[in-house]
């Protein structure tokens, strides 16, 4: 039985009317609101997939922000506390071991190369740079267009293209003179081959590898030692130091980098003897999340790419000192790691 005047009042009201008077009182005081939310509670547990899927999920923190696609580091604003946990326990969760697996997709522009162009790819295209051209290529290695490379006032005499990548409608490569004394980064048109613009000037010293992550384009400055990262427009962000020395080749795959180091600089400098030797798997703060021990003898000019859903690692295969990665191409060897995708 009702136990005040107000209960004996509302327990004479239809359901409709009940309903907006609880409706009402819940929009008026988050008081109310929570008394409801612990009835509702209490009458409506939360479903078996709810406690399952959400709450006991491990990866909480992507179901919470994912949704809102947050750029640039946004993630660690929403809850800086919130970030330092992710990170102290994000260690080895939803991230494989790499594995070298067989890899057959190999396009014909690429077999019997020596030595090996630099490559990228994207969803449509391959694009493969040998000293003096740059090709876009299909998947399967049909020719789409060859772009020959700016030459004239502001650029090098003898400069190569290196170190392509592709992003934003855009690819980047490095443009460096002889004596790398002017390094910058060059950004073209992807469809017309056609030079937009340039940056890093006074920033970089001997540039490599590229990589593209989102809205941001992370090269290795290898006589630093460190990854510059720079907007796709050009603007110098941050620098990323680690772990690790003389980077030189660097590849972006789902959330992670993959960097390989140089065992050889241009300088007097003693290498680490890990250098040329593993992947270093970063994440995008450049803290280390995985090493992958590629080979007993470090191999010196190994590149990166991701393409047909495996991590690439290619080089002359007369670098290698016997059949140690799977994949054999005439003078190009090629490892594919599966793991990377993962």
């Amino acid at each position: 039985m009702p136990g005040s005047r107000i209960e004996l009042r509302l327990g004479e009201l239809s359901h409709v009317e009940l309903l907006k008077i609880a409706t009402a009182g819940c929009e008026a005081s988050a008081k109310v609101k929570n008394v409801a939310d612990d009835i509702l509670a209490a009458h409506k547990p939360l479903p078996q997939w709810a406690v399952d899927g959400v709450l006991f999920d491990p990866d909480l923190l992507k179901l919470v922000l994912a949704p809102l696609e947050l750029k640039d580091g946004a993630a660690a604003a929403v809850c800086s506390d919130w970030a330092a946990g992710w990170k102290a326990t994000s260690d080895g969760r939803a991230l494989r071991p790499l594995r070298q697996v067989p890899f057959d997709g190999l396009p014909p522009e690429l077999q019997g190369s020596n030595p090996l162009p630099n490559i990228t790819a994207d969803e449509q295209f391959l694009y493969v740079a040998d000293d003096h051209d740059l090709k876009r290529l299909t998947h399967d290695g049909t020719l789409v267009a060859t772009y020959t490379r700016p030459v004239g006032d502001g650029y090098p005499p003898f400069w190569r293209w290196s170190g392509i990548v592709c992003g934003g409608g855009l690819l980047f490569c490095v443009l460096s003179d002889p004596d790398y004394a002017n390094d910058e980064i060059i950004a073209l048109d992807a469809q017309t081959g056609q030079p937009r613009y340039k940056f890093g000037l006074g920033v970089l010293d001997n540039p490599h590898g590229l990589a593209v992550a989102g809205e941001e384009l992370f090269v290795c400055d290898t006589f630093n030692d460190c990854l510059q990262v720079f907007s796709l427009a050009g603007e110098h962000r941050r620098s990323i130091t680690g772990d690790w020395e003389r980077p030189g080749a660097l590849c972006f795959v789902k959330d992670r980098l993959y960097l390989v180091e140089l065992t050889y600089d241009g300088t007097d400098r003693v290498p680490d003897p890990r250098c040329g030797a593993r992947i270093i798997v970063l994440s995008l703060q450049g803290d280390i999340l995985q090493e992958y021990y590629m080979n007993d003898n470090p191999v010196d000019g190994l590149r990166l790419c991701y393409f047909d859903g495996k991590l690439l690692a290619t080089a002359n295969g007369s670098e290698f000192g016997g059949n140690n990665f799977v994949g054999k191409y005439e003078d190009v060897s090629v490892m594919a790691l599966a793991g990377a995708c993962a």
